[in-house]
């Protein structure tokens, strides 16, 4: 598999024209790293190329354009994002190959696993973490719901310095309490539903704890995530291969 470069949507499509190499197009050099070094066996396709975009609108345009590179076999795997609590757009759907939670750092979290690393205080100031994190997070859904908007690429440690939310951080943002429902779904889901940046984020500030005689980076985690016996991502694989089979 190749490391690829990032290309421009036309350079992207030009490529696609071109090549006769099976080829997978993810958002970015992130996925694409997580799929070189961990999920090259599990696909299993041979001489398949994997090409990263410049983010999930790129991608998406790309596919748009997939008169254009008819005869290439390619497939298009991009993050549900927003659309895990809205739905997948009918043009989309059973046509790119979406993570199962909002994004493939959700996939990659095995909650059996990783919350068991965690000792009982350790665990039970994550679950507080993760409560508030929900709150917040509620809010950025609810005002995509309501405005199209979302703005929720944040450090756990802006928005949640501490046991709970930042003040300065709520003001920032124009915080306001978002629906009960909306925050108990994320809650009550958040390995699937909480962003999966954030998600690492939470369980990396305890398991990387200065204090902590056994530590984990995220690497580490993302690793084990990609290694170990989990459903979420045998399931994306089995979507992807299943795609290059419809090839023929």
């Amino acid at each position: 598999m190749s490391k690829g470069t990032n290309l421009s949507e036309n350079d992207m499509v030009s490529y696609l024209k071109r090549t006769s190499l099976p080829t997978i197009l993810v958002e970015g050099s992130d996925e694409m790293s997580v799929y070189n070094r961990y999920l090259e066996s599990k696909i299993n396709i041979e001489n398949v190329k994997i090409l990263p975009c410049q983010g999930r609108s790129m991608l998406l345009n790309v596919f748009k354009r997939r008169t254009e590179f008819k005869k290439a076999k390619v497939v298009f795997v991009a993050d549900k994002d927003m659309w895990f609590f809205k739905g997948i757009p009918e043009e989309y759907d059973n046509k790119v190959v979406f993570t199962d939670g909002y994004s493939l750092e959700n996939d990659l979290y095995i909650e059996s696993f990783f919350n068991r690393l965690l000792d009982t205080n350790e665990a039970r100031n994550f679950d507080d973490l993760i409560k508030e994190l929900s709150v917040w997070f509620a809010f950025e859904v609810n005002r995509y719901q309501e405005f199209k908007y979302v703005l929720c690429d944040f450090h756990v440690n802006q928005i949640c310095p501490e046991k709970f939310l930042s003040e300065s951080f709520k003001e920032s943002i124009s915080f306001i309490e978002p629906p009960a429902h909306i925050v108990q779904a994320v809650y009550s889901e958040y390995t699937r539903a909480l962003r999966g940046k954030n998600l690492f984020q939470a369980l990396i500030r305890f398991l990387s704890h200065k204090n902590r005689e056994s530590k984990y980076s995220r690497a580490n985690l993302i690793e084990m995530g990609a290694k170990f016996p989990n459903p979420r991502l045998e399931e994306l694989v089995k979507k992807i291969v299943g795609k290059f089979q419809e090839y023929g």
